[in-house]
This record gives C-alpha cells, structure tokens and sequence, in this order.
C-alpha cells in the first residue's frame, strides 16, 4: 500500500538520522576528550605556533640528518717550529684557546645584544671578549657592533644555539715589518637562523649548520699602527718607569733601561673573524 510504503520509508530516513546523529554525537566528545587530554593540548600548542609562525616545517622532521663536521686546514705541525723560534716563550695552544673563546663568544654576544636592546654599547663587546684571555682589536668590536645594529634596526634577532667547536689548527703565520699575524681556523656546528618579533624568518632550527671561521690574531711590532682604544686595551707598560712597550720579545724598555719580559696574552690582539 501506498500509505505504507511512505511510513517505511519515512521510518528509515528517520533511523538514519538518529545514526546520523549518534556518530556525530560520538565524533564530537572523541574531539573534545582529545582536545581536553594531554595529547590535545600538545597538538593545539604547536597548531597555534605554526599559525604563528614560531615553528616552520624544518621543526617537525622526524630525521634529522647531521651533516659531517667541516675540515680545517691545520699547517700546526710545520707552523709550530716557526712560531716557537720567534717567540720561544708563547703558548700557542694557550693563544689558540683563547681564540676559540673569543669566537665563541662573539657569537654568544650577537645573539644576546639582538634579543634585547638593553642599553648595551661597544664596550660590553670589548669587555667581554677581553675577559676571554686574549686582547682584541677595537676594531673587531666595532664590527661586532655594526652586526648588532644592523640586525636591530632590520628588527631581527640573530640566533647561535648549542654552538660546538669540532677542530682547530694553524691555518696561517706570516710575518711582515710592523706586524706578525697567527690566523686559527675552526670548524665549528650550531643552531642558525633568524626571528623577527618572536617569528621564524630564515635558517634551520632542526638540523645544525656546520660552519668554518678563521681567526687572525695579530701582534703589533710597531706601536704607532695601535690606535688609542687598543693601546688602552693592550694595557701594557714597563714595570718601572710605566712607558709603553712597543714591541713583544723586547729585552729591554727603551725609555729606562730595565729588563723586561713581555710575553704577555694582551700584547696578541684578536682582529678577524671570517666565517668561510
């Protein structure tokens, strides 16, 4: 019967909306029992800061490939000799520590003064990397500090974490009449990349960047090439009459004639550091 058919009918578009229903029901407290459990929480945090753009792709690799250390070129073995002939009373594993210092916290610096502008100047540069051990260059703090502004006033935040140093060696040792240069090389491995606000903009934050820096300390023979900072900063002057030493290996003070011994860290002046 006609009548009949439709009541069937009717009965079964009505059971299959209260199916319906029932698995939406379902569906919707499997939602919010996972969006209430610890899981949920989990997914909604990281669902928020890719929105945000805090985290990126390169975040969420389930493998992350650590490329190979880079080499460096080490000449120590036939640089040593030459370096200890002319200077027979530096330590030049001391000197090359202290290098890998400076480096190291030059990056740390970088970071730390674009996170925040808190009323730093050039001279907390210069101060903390002279407290690595070694004197540096007014000048290599002036180029610190034009990183550091740069980045500012582009609003980025510039990122070295879990930095790690794998080698290191004499790259170079050249001699000219005003100046003896040592340059280390270093390979080195750490978190790089860039935010701007809080935001992700460029780099790797999963996979370490590996990198190679040469570091060129320079011992300044003759004193009129030191401008007024770095002498201020080299400090080093003849322990009776107080006249400046120009010269490292000097036997004597030229101004009074006392002995002397000038192997002394803070006459070797950090200036460079190249990333290569």
């Amino acid at each position: 019967m006609p009548g009949g058919n439709l009541t069937i009918i009717g009965l079964c578009v009505a059971g299959g909306l209260l199916v319906v229903l029932g698995v939406i029901g379902i569906v919707t407290k499997v939602r919010r029992a996972f969006r209430n459990s610890i899981l949920g929480q989990i997914y909604n945090g990281v669902k928020n800061e890719v929105s945000e753009g805090k985290v990126g792709p390169e975040d969420f690799s389930m493998k992350q490939e650590l490329a190979t250390p880079k080499s460096v070129s080490d000449l120590s073995t036939a640089l040593i000799p030459r370096i200890n002939k002319d200077f027979p009373d530096l330590s030049v594993s001391q000197m090359q520590s202290a290098a890998q210092a400076v480096l190291v916290k030059s990056l740390d610096l970088l970071m730390a003064m674009t996170t925040g502008n808190n009323g730093d100047t050039i001279d907390r540069i210069q101060t903390e990397l002279a407290a690595c051990g070694i004197g540096v260059t007014r000048s290599l703090s002036e180029e610190l500090w034009h990183k550091v502004g740069s980045a500012r006033a582009e609003g980025k935040t510039l990122i070295y974490r879990d930095v790690i140093v794998h080698k290191g060696g004499i790259n170079a040792y050249q001699k000219t009449e005003s100046t003896v240069e040592i340059t280390f090389q270093y390979s080195l491995q750490c978190l790089q990349y860039q935010e701007r606000n809080g935001k992700f903009i460029s780099g790797n934050r999963a996979t370490p960047t590996q990198s190679r820096y040469n570091v060129k300390v320079v011992n300044i023979l003759d004193a009129d090439r030191l401008t007024a900072e770095d002498i201020k900063g080299v400090g080093f002057t003849c322990p009776h009459c107080g006249a400046p030493v120009k010269h490292l290996g000097t036997d004597v003070c030229s101004f009074c004639g006392t002995a002397i011994k000038t192997v002394d860290m803070r006459i070797w002046l950090v200036d460079k550091l190249v990333e290569i």
